[in-house]
């Protein structure tokens, strides 16, 4: 955002100006149209943004919201919905047309900077809610100090400046359909890429991946050793919860890295940009499929709001009445 702050308009910016070429100009030298991709893109968008609301509310109403890894959980849910829309439903909408910065700069440029703030702080509250695990486990005190009561909110609330300072006073990042990603050069000028580079957008991607590696490793080691010996499945849970997200996260965090410094094939490119949008999906998939009191209270709200569940329920309800009654 620092263009709007200092210039007052994105194109103001030299560095932004388009003006050189029409838009449609740009489009044409400059963007790739890719429809199926971009549809993918929309529909799995839009299936992660119905799947949390239930998923959010569940966690509400179930008064989960009282366990401080809940209330991360809650905050990070909120940011994937907010990130969602443009990292995943305005991308494959940008795809679709084949559109470039210059297509539309002044929308491309502030989404770039909201995606870049969703990135950084969803990296940040991941972070948080391994640390409120391990403390939890091996540090009950520090736990105790720094997760008890509302004092996780207001240690939930720190990763908000850093989010905002990003947002607001590091370059943005810019949207381009031929390299199917968001990267910081907007591809106006030849041989001026170091111009747009962003150094902490880089060393958060570095911080959050070593210490994702180091944190998750930890803190499924600590679980596999606090489950030895007992048949539950709750460390096999774990662990494999805290696979999909490490591998995941860092996964789209290490493409988006090395881009800064050389373009890696296209195929990286485009399971970066997938494993991006996945980042900010799977903890919804996860909630309804390893969480038991989340996907109770989910299916529950489904069949009150389904009046044919509700109609199947009776007649099963009344089917079994009916059999009783004969064998009686």
């Amino acid at each position: 955002m620092n263009s709007l702050l200092i210039y007052g308009s994105v194109q103001a910016n030299p560095l932004y100006n388009c003006s050189a070429k029409p838009a449609s100009q740009w489009t044409d030298e400059l963007g790739t149209q890719r429809i199926f991709l971009g549809v993918i893109l929309i529909i799995f968008g839009i299936i992660v943004e119905i799947l949390y609301v239930p998923c959010l509310g569940a966690i509400y109403k179930k008064k989960l919201l009282q366990h401080s890894c809940y209330k991360i959980m809650f905050l990070l849910g909120i940011t994937d919905m907010l990130t969602t829309c443009t990292a995943t439903i305005l991308s494959g909408y940008l795809l679709t047309v084949g559109a470039v910065f210059c297509t539309y700069p002044e929308l491309i440029y502030v989404a770039g900077c909201f995606a870049l703030g969703g990135w950084v702080s969803s990296c940040a509250w991941t972070l948080l809610l391994v640390i409120n695990r391990i403390s939890d486990m091996i540090a009950p005190r520090i736990s105790d100090f720094l997760f008890s009561g509302n004092r996780t909110w207001i240690v939930a609330l720190i990763p908000i400046p850093y989010t905002l300072s990003v947002m607001f006073f590091t370059p943005a990042i810019i949207f381009n359909s031929t390299v199917m990603a968001w990267i910081g050069d907007p591809l106006i000028y030849e041989e001026r890429a170091q111009d747009y580079y962003n150094p902490i957008q880089n060393l958060n991607n570095v911080v959050f991946i070593s210490g994702t590696i180091v944190l998750y490793g930890a803190y499924c080691f600590f679980m596999a050793k606090k489950t030895m010996g007992y048949k539950v499945s709750a460390g096999k849970n774990v662990f494999i919860q805290s696979t999909l997200i490490c591998s995941i996260n860092c996964s789209s965090a290490l493409v988006y890295s090395s881009m800064m410094f050389h373009k890696p094939n296209e195929y990286i490119v485009l399971f970066g940009e997938l494993a991006w949008s996945f980042v900010h999906g799977c903890p919804a998939i996860i909630y309804l499929t390893m969480n038991k009191t989340v996907r109770q209270e989910v299916l529950r709200w489904i069949r009150r709001k389904n009046p044919a569940v509700q109609d199947s329920d009776k007649y099963t309800a009344n089917s079994l009445e009916h059999r009783s009654r004969n064998t009686l």
